[in-house]
């Protein structure tokens, strides 16, 4: 269980964090900056699929899957970034095209992993989990482009006060939907039957997720606001900080939420 927390979150990761090189203008940043989130994107995804041939290669099933072709998909973006990488290296990135690839990548996220039915409740679940899955990529993007005004100090606030003002919109839509899939959808429990997903909250199977969302959606949106405020101030490393807090914060919240999935089939 361990091991598939860490592949859908490495692999969610990889497909999900070079969107966010839209919010760079290339024309202010040095390529370095692009060098160095692709590379990582890449790396991440790598790490993900090594892990996931090597659990597939010592298991005993030799048939193959609907997951297995889908990881062709995985690759093939992989090595998709990694040429364009290479490709405009001393060149300017398009951009569009790795957003187009990230897209691709969140699809085949959704075949690999979530459910295969296309219920309203169902889609409801998965966009809120993709957003999730994007407010940990938006927060890590955040953090290290406020680390990149060391390397130019002036790059203009406003390029990491859109950052982070695009993570707080990604916080806010998070609680919204997850607000909506409490108050108004039914789960399974293997301990309580099938009741409402208020009430399993309330028991002591749920009471993990409350630390989810306290820690890593409600939690998260006030130390934002606390962000945006401190880059306000022109306090760029300060608010770098405090991102660093919030990656943790969010970090562990998409933990939780992915554990109850893979475990107990529940996606918030």
């Amino acid at each position: 269980m361990v091991v598939q927390l860490i592949i859908i979150l490495f692999l969610g990761f990889c497909c999900s964090y070079p969107i966010f090189l839209f919010l760079t203008p290339q024309n202010k940043i040095k390529e370095n900056f692009y060098h160095f989130n692709l590379g990582l994107s890449i790396i991440i995804g790598s790490l993900a699929l090594l892990i996931n041939f090597l659990i597939r290669y010592f298991s005993l099933k030799s048939n193959v899957t609907i997951h297995q072709i889908v990881d062709y998909g995985f690759i093939s973006i992989i090595i998709l970034l990694a040429i364009i990488t290479w490709y405009y290296w001393n060149k300017k990135y398009p951009v569009l095209y790795i957003s187009i690839l990230s897209v691709i990548g969140l699809f085949l996220l959704k075949i690999n992993f979530y459910f295969e039915s296309t219920s309203f409740n169902n889609v409801i679940n998965y966009i809120s989990s993709i957003i999730g899955t994007l407010t940990l990529s938006s927060v890590l993007f955040s953090m290290i482009l406020g680390h990149w005004y060391l390397n130019i100090p002036n790059l203009p606030s406003s390029i990491i006060r859109k950052s982070v003002f695009v993570l707080n919109v990604l916080l806010i839509l998070r609680l919204i939907l997850g607000l909506i899939i409490i108050s108004t959808q039914s789960i399974h429990s293997p301990l309580y039957g099938h009741i409402k997903f208020l009430y399993f909250l309330q028991s002591f199977e749920g009471i993990i997720l409350w630390v989810g969302i306290l820690f890593g959606i409600i939690g998260a949106i006030i130390i934002n606001i606390l962000t945006i405020q401190t880059i306000k101030l022109q306090a760029i490393q300060s608010a770098t900080g405090l991102l660093y807090v919030n990656l943790v914060m969010i970090l562990m919240g998409e933990m939780i939420f992915k554990y109850y999935f893979l475990t107990k089939n529940i996606l918030l």
